[in-house]
């Protein structure tokens, strides 16, 4: 029995990775259009038709969310993954388009997940992305200054 849920556990969560990784290549050729690109930065002067297109791909980074959560809920998902997942989720909702993204459309969620959402969403101390051009630079001079370079 225990073997079945261990191997039950590792096909979720390779499941999980597969799907993970396939959004982020989708999101990085959606943000190539400055149009959703704005839209992530959260750009007040997007324009409807954008605005349109990104919650809805807003809408699919959610009920992915939705669902680690909810194996989660239901023990498929173990702690250690869990908790990458929330840290993931907080640099995620770090995008100011994301996070109004939720605003918007967080009705259309399981009850339990909205509130772990919106206390994720709550906590607006860390509203600066931390995957900027600005962290880019931040970052690259770090690592040079720590080289030596």
């Amino acid at each position: 029995m225990r073997q079945n849920t261990k191997h039950s556990q590792a096909l979720i969560q390779q499941g999980r990775a597969a799907r993970i990784a396939d959004t982020a290549l989708r999101l990085a050729e959606l943000r190539a259009d400055d149009g959703l690109n704005g839209c992530f930065e959260g750009v007040p002067e997007a324009s409807a038709k954008d605005v349109s297109r990104f919650l809805n791909v807003a809408r699919a980074v959610f009920i992915s969310a939705e669902d680690s959560f909810l194996q989660a809920e239901e023990g498929l998902l173990g702690p250690t993954a869990f908790e990458s997942f929330k840290a993931s989720l907080r640099a995620d909702m770090g995008s100011s388009g994301l996070a109004a993204a939720w605003i918007m459309t967080g009705d259309m969620h399981e009850s339990k997940f909205r509130a772990f959402m919106d206390e994720i969403n709550s906590d607006l101390s860390r509203t600066v992305s931390r995957r900027s051009a600005d962290a880019w630079r931040t970052a690259l001079t770090s690592l040079a200054q720590t080289r030596g370079a």
